[in-house]
């Protein structure tokens, strides 16, 4: 009985000595971790330099497969004078039939239904998409100022089917004032409301006046005080003013106010941020190609790249490199000048975020090449 009793006792005293060893070995091991935990080791610099290449060049990597080029083949006659920067003018003729067209009735209203603008012909016609953009900048406009005066008095006409550079154009009984006008284009080659302008059957243009309902008024639009806004923004909208006055010397026509040429987000970014017109667009564009293109963000945090081409002399078809986008709802589109080039934008994803108002992404690399 007594040795059991002292076998049972010998057994306690072990389980209890290995209880406190494990407790220690417990009681260092913690320490032990929270060391480690406060005073990571440093990592050597030769390590980060190597992590910070790797990380570098897998971005790289990233934005290289982010699309795969794909060759499309183009015919020559039906990219060479269309698209959105189409140049019509006293030295280029626009031969090409306008894209899309659509009556204005429509667009007068924004999204709660509230008349923002008004025009001075139903029979007034544009491009779909610009009168969309349109749309969207005029009644931004009346949010901002209240003002709800902007008529449309010149664009396109449409009727029956058929397209007419100007209202006076339309077959139709003319009274005595209308036969006075008529006059006075065949003498001058242009209405009054569209003297100089060349750009109105493209559908991609614009002429506005003001019109005050109180007063039963017609001023003139000049951009200036609360209109000033539309010239400040348009560009967000894909509209630029088309003749502005310090550049008459380059596009031949006499300045003019109220005249906006649609030439989508894009370009008219580029356009407003390096202050061009449409004649010196092209230049400034020829610089760019597939391999090296001109990267923007437009205002609504779109990221486009654009780059020029030179249609094939030898052939009626021109294969042209393009990037082939997974998550792309726009694609790319194509516009020519008239003169054997052509200019690509093409959607090559959406930013995080939408860009500062005046983003020197265009700026900057316009600088390399100037």
């Amino acid at each position: 009985m007594l040795e059991k009793l002292k076998e049972k006792y010998k057994k306690i005293r072990w389980t209890r000595t290995l209880c406190r060893r494990t407790g220690l070995i417990l009681a260092v091991s913690l320490i032990f971790i929270l060391a480690l935990t406060t005073h990571p080791v440093k990592k050597s610099s030769s390590t980060d330099d190597s992590s910070s290449s790797s990380e570098s060049s897998a971005s790289s990597a990233a934005e290289k497969k982010s699309y795969e080029t794909k060759y499309e083949k183009i015919e020559n006659d039906k990219v060479n004078n269309t698209g959105l920067l189409v140049l019509d003018n006293k030295d280029h003729s626009y031969t090409a039939n306008a894209q899309d067209l659509v009556p204005i009735y429509s667009y007068l209203f924004n999204a709660n239904g509230e008349q923002v603008m008004t025009t001075s012909s139903m029979n007034v016609s544009g491009n779909k998409d610009m009168f969309a953009h349109l749309n969207s900048m005029i009644s931004d406009f009346a949010a901002a100022t209240s003002l709800r005066t902007i008529m449309v008095t010149n664009s396109t006409y449409l009727l029956e089917g058929r397209v007419y550079k100007t209202q006076y154009d339309i077959p139709k009984q003319q009274d005595q004032q209308d036969n006075a006008k008529k006059e006075e284009k065949a003498e001058s080659g242009n209405t009054p409301s569209s003297a100089g302008c060349y750009e109105h059957l493209t559908g991609l243009a614009v002429d506005f006046q003001l019109y005050e309902k109180d007063k039963g008024t017609y001023p003139e639009f000049t951009g200036e005080g609360k209109y000033a806004w539309i010239n400040e923004n348009c560009w967000k909208y894909g509209f630029v003013l088309r003749y502005p006055g310090e550049k008459q010397s380059v596009t031949g026509v006499e300045g003019k106010k109220n005249h906006y040429r649609y030439v989508g987000q894009a370009y008219a970014k580029v356009m407003h941020d390096n202050d061009l017109v449409l004649e010196e667009l092209y230049e400034f564009l020829d610089k760019y190609t597939y391999e090296d293109p001109l990267l923007i963000t437009t205002s609504d945090g779109k990221e486009r790249m654009i780059y020029s081409a030179a249609l094939d002399k030898e052939n009626s078809e021109t294969t042209i490199p393009t990037p082939e986008l997974s998550r792309s709802d726009f694609g790319y589109e194509i516009t020519g000048n008239g003169s054997g080039r052509v200019y690509i934008c093409a959607d090559v994803g959406i930013s995080e975020a939408p860009p500062a108002q005046d983003s020197s992404n265009a700026q900057s690399q316009s600088e390399k090449t100037q």
